[in-house]
């Protein structure tokens, strides 16, 4: 096993864990309503474990199959939001676009994956955020969300790049 191979596995591992936590958190604790009129989502079942197990396992492949591995972290994030599970799920696709947007050749996949897993991300904002009844509280709601949503998408995307730039000198020196 390689040491890249090790530590995509040790980061699925990690990042597995933090999220079947989660993940079992939202079925034992109270649901998640930070305003009056916050929409309902939907309890987690064997398909959202699924989910779960499957986008994090994905990040285990990712030193060898990078772009696949960033698919399906990404394709189970959107899913579960979509499905309208509780809010999380988001380290999969962070660490995958991270990833992606370090390598060389890989920019423009890290891009779609942090655009697609923001817009679901909004998208599942909006449907929380309809049922409110004031419209200031409301706005607060998109506006607060709407910048948790960017960061956690956006970030990994330029420390990515601030990776791969940083990497590119000390690559061409020893060429």
């Amino acid at each position: 096993m390689t040491r890249r191979t090790l530590i995509w596995t040790a980061v699925a591992l990690i990042v597995l864990l933090v999220e079947l936590g989660a993940t079992i958190g939202s079925t034992t604790g109270e649901p998640f309503a930070p305003v009056d009129g916050w929409g309902p989502t939907r309890s987690a079942d064997a398909f959202t474990f699924v989910t779960v197990v499957l986008g994090c396992a994905a990040l285990a492949i990712f030193g060898r199959f990078p772009l696949t591995a960033a698919a399906a972290a990404t394709a189970s994030y959107l899913v579960f939001a979509l499905l309208d599970h509780e809010l999380g799920m988001f380290l999969p696709p962070m660490v995958a676009v991270f990833g992606l947007a370090a390598r060389a050749g890989h920019r423009l996949a890290a891009v779609l994956c942090a655009a697609a897993s923001l817009a679901v991300g909004l998208v599942w904002v909006s449907g929380r955020a309809a049922p409110i009844a004031e419209p200031g509280v409301a706005l607060l709601a998109w506006v607060a969300f709407g910048s948790v949503l960017a960061s956690f998408f956006l970030v990994p995307l330029l420390v990515g790049e601030i990776v791969r730039a940083r990497s590119m000198p000390r690559a061409a020196g020893s060429s």
